[in-house]
């Protein structure tokens, strides 16, 4: 071959391995940047996506994106913790197995979850809802859900909040309410009853002033009377007046004055002791109805049930004998005397209606007693009424809670009394029955330490 083809050759061969060379290195460059691109891509995704999870992490509720075939695929931090479940054991999971038995058979029959699912544009629709956490206990929860379509596929977000402290909270101001009701009430019926009391009073004392005058002065009359038979019998036996003498015995045989001389003092005592019971039930009443205080005071426990079984005395009469076993030497007990008061006419009218239920022609009884149990004043209030079966007595001191009939009580009386007396009084009560036996209330209050209350008036 000729030396000046092989060198053209050679040059042509050349500048080929070059421009290969070139566009080599241009290609390599390409694919490196397009590298660091998918590798920068990557990165931001990775990034967005832990964004993305760390705002699910800090939100207030749970969440989770749920497929169509109602599994799990995504969830937050909250979601764990509110339902105690593992991540690893979220995903995964069918949606519904979060909700409670009957919660979810209620999802699934439509109602709340598929009107939702008719309305999945808007996610500020909430129902109310139970959730069961993995150890099997449930709580009450705010549920929202919508639907989204993500590249042809459809999914599901649903936000749930735990709305236990709420549920609460709201049952405790509701119970706050209804105490205050009750308070404001008994409040304004003590303000009235003190008032009628104390108006009842005047005219009662009137009555037992002229009664007690009409006695005294029938004594002096009697005496008077004895006077004026010893003058008659003198003037028979000297035959003397016997014409006034005979006009005297007449009168006396007319107003048949030996029935007087023994009926009238019967029935003076008789008004006495009925203006006495009066006095005793009005005094009872504004004992009763003294305005209640915030404070504590030292009360004699017996004189405070004692009062309070004349106030309610028209509510066990017919019904039932009250019997008492007070402790004599029981020491004054630091109480709100007014809802002390108010506790145990609680106790004994449903003490008298269990007695009414029981529906026996013989009068059932009551009793109660008082001791002293260490450094506590122990109340026992026992009737022979009904009894309570096993099942109501685990309820017995709910709100609400009754097993009287129509229009015999409102199921707030035993509730008010166990609030009053373990969370104001710092007490216990208990109760212990037999079904068609009877039942027995006991209550116990801290005996004071060496404080400066005041005795109660």
């Amino acid at each position: 071959m000729d030396a000046d083809v092989l060198k053209k050759r050679l040059a042509r061969e050349k500048i080929a391995r070059r421009q290969a060379e070139s566009l080599l290195e241009t290609k390599s460059r390409d694919l490196f940047l397009a590298s660091e691109q998918v590798t920068k891509s990557a990165q931001q995704i990775k990034a967005q996506s832990q964004q993305v999870q760390a705002v699910l992490d800090h939100a207030m509720a749970a969440i989770f994106l749920v497929d169509e075939n109602e599994q799990i695929i995504r969830a937050n931090r909250i979601a764990e913790l509110t339902f105690e479940t593992a991540m690893d054991d979220l995903l995964g999971m069918n949606l519904f197995e979060l909700f409670s038995a009957d919660a979810r058979e209620a999802a699934r029959k439509c109602d709340a979850v598929s009107e939702l699912n008719q309305e999945m544009n808007t996610s500020d629709k909430t129902i109310e809802l139970t959730g069961q956490r993995k150890g099997g206990a449930t709580f009450p929860m705010e549920l929202a859900a919508t639907e989204l379509d993500l590249d042809g596929s459809s999914f599901t977000v649903w936000i749930c909040k735990d709305v236990s402290s709420r549920k609460q909270a709201e049952e405790e101001r509701a119970k706050l309410e209804r105490e205050l009701a009750q308070s404001q009430k008994l409040e304004s019926l003590g303000t009235l009853a003190s008032g009628i009391a104390h108006e009842i009073n005047t005219p009662v004392q009137y009555v037992s002033d002229n009664c007690h005058f009409l006695r005294d002065a029938f004594a002096d009359l009697v005496a008077v009377l004895a006077a004026q038979n010893d003058l008659l019998e003198a003037a028979e036996a000297a035959g003397v007046l016997s014409e006034a003498v005979a006009k005297v015995r007449k009168s006396q045989d007319e107003a048949d004055l030996d029935f007087l001389k023994e009926e009238v003092p019967s029935s003076i005592e008789q008004t006495l002791d009925g203006v006495s019971r009066v006095s005793k039930i009005v005094t009872a009443v504004k004992e009763f109805s003294h305005p209640g205080t915030a404070e504590k005071s030292l009360v004699d426990l017996n004189k405070a049930i004692e009062t309070t079984l004349t106030v309610a005395r028209n509510e066990w009469k017919y019904l039932a004998e009250v019997e008492t076993d007070f402790d004599d030497a029981l020491p004054p007990v630091p109480c709100l005397p007014g809802e002390f008061n108010q506790v145990i006419l609680n106790m004994v009218i449903n003490a008298a209606h269990a007695i009414e239920s029981k529906k026996e022609e013989a009068l059932g009884k009551i009793t109660i007693k008082t001791a002293q149990r260490e450094r506590m004043a122990e109340i026992s209030i026992s009737d022979s009424g009904c009894g309570i079966s096993p099942e109501h007595k685990k309820q017995i001191f709910d709100p609400f809670f009754t097993t009287k009939g129509v229009g015999k009580g409102t199921g707030q009386g035993l509730s008010i009394a166990y609030a009053s007396i373990t969370q104001k009084h710092g007490g216990t009560i208990s109760v212990d029955s037999t079904p068609d036996v009877g039942t027995t209330f006991t209550i116990r209050l801290p005996l004071p330490d060496e404080t400066n209350l005041k005795e109660a008036v």
